[in-house]
C-alpha cells in the first residue's frame, strides 16, 4: 500500500477571524495554501481516487498526491471553504454527524451553524465527497464501543436517506477502530476509516492517519505537506518525538529543505 506516499489533509474548519478555537483557520490562510498547492507539484484526489492511489488501483499520478477533507460540517465550509475550492477546481471530502444538520454549536459566546440538509446536498450534487463523522468526543477511545457500533450503521444510513447517494467514509478527529468495529465499517461497505496522525500502526485503510492543518504560520503549512513531514507521521517515534519537542526540530530541518529546493514562504 501506498499510504505512505499520500498526504491526506484534515482541516478542523475555515472561518473567519477571531477564530472562537484555535484548531480553525481563516480564509486567507486558506485561501494562500490551496494557492500555493496549485501552483506547485502536488495533484490534489478525491478520496475515491486517493483510495485507489493507495490500494495501486486506477489511474497514475503525475505529481504529489493530495488529498483535502474538513471535519464537523459547520455552515462555515459551505460560505468560506468551498468558494476557494471551487476557484481551483479542487476536489474535496466533508465529514459530518448527521445528528447536527440543522443544528448549531455553542462556542464561548458564539453560536456557530451547521450545515442544512438542503445545502449538504448541494454539495453533494456539485462533487464534494461527503462521510460520516463521529463528533461526540475528541477520541474514539472515549467513546463506549457500542455507541460507535450504533452510529457506524445508524450514520451511513440517516445520510444516505437523506441524500441519495452512498457514504463510504467514516471519520473521527482521533482514535483507530478495534477489531470489532473494523469488521462492522467493512460489512456495511465503508471503504476507509480517517482519524488523525499518529496511528502509531502500520498503514491500514481502516486507520488513515491525516495530517491536521490548524496554524495560519505558513510555514507550518510547508512543513505538513512536506515529505518529510509523510515519512515520520504514522512511526512509533512520533510520540517520543512529541513529548521530546522533536517536532520542532523536524519542521527547522523541513523547511530548511524546501528552502535549499526553492520552496519559499511567501
Amino acid at each position: 500500500m501506498r499510504l505512505h506516499e499520500l498526504s491526506i489533509i484534515q482541516y478542523q474548519n475555515i472561518s473567519p477571524k477571531p477564530h472562537p478555537t484555535p484548531l480553525w483557520l481563516s480564509a486567507e490562510s486558506f485561501e494562500k495554501q490551496l494557492e500555493y498547492i496549485s501552483l506547485h507539484d502536488f495533484q490534489v484526489l478525491s478520496i475515491d481516487d486517493a483510495i485507489q492511489y493507495m490500494m495501486r488501483d486506477g489511474g497514475t499520478v503525475r505529481s504529489r498526491p493530495i488529498s483535502l477533507t474538513f471535519d464537523n460540517g459547520y455552515l462555515d465550509f459551505y460560505d468560506k471553504a468551498f468558494p476557494i475550492l471551487s476557484k481551483h477546481h479542487f476536489p474535496a471530502t466533508l465529514l459530518i454527524s448527521p445528528l447536527k444538520v440543522g443544528k448549531h454549536r455553542e462556542i464561548g459566546d458564539q453560536k456557530i451553524p451547521y450545515l442544512t440538509w438542503d445545502l449538504l446536498k448541494e454539495l453533494a450534487e456539485k462533487g464534494i465527497d461527503i462521510g460520516a463523522y463521529e463528533d461526540d468526543a475528541w477520541s474514539l477511545n472515549n467513546l463506549p464501543e457500542e455507541v460507535v457500533l450504533r452510529h457506524v450503521t445508524e450514520y451511513k444510513k440517516m445520510l444516505e436517506d437523506k441524500l441519495g447517494k452512498e457514504i463510504h467514509y467514516f471519520g473521527v478527529k482521533e482514535g483507530v477502530p478495534n477489531p470489532k468495529i473494523r469488521d462492522l465499517l467493512i460489512s456495511e461497505g465503508y471503504r476507509a476509516f480517517l482519524t488523525e496522525c499518529p496511528t502509531n500502526q502500520k498503514a491500514d485503510l481502516y486507520a488513515i492517519g491525516r495530517i491536521q492543518v490548524d496554524d495560519d504560520d505558513f510555514n507550518i503549512f510547508l512543513t505538513k505537506i512536506s515529505k518529510t513531514y509523510l515519512f515520520f507521521k504514522d512511526k512509533k517515534s512520533w510520540k517520543y518525538i512529541r513529548e521530546y519537542s522533536l517536532d520542532k526540530l523536524v519542521h527547522r530541518l523541513s523547511e530548511t529543505l524546501d528552502r535549499m529546493r526553492g520552496i519559499k514562504a511567501q
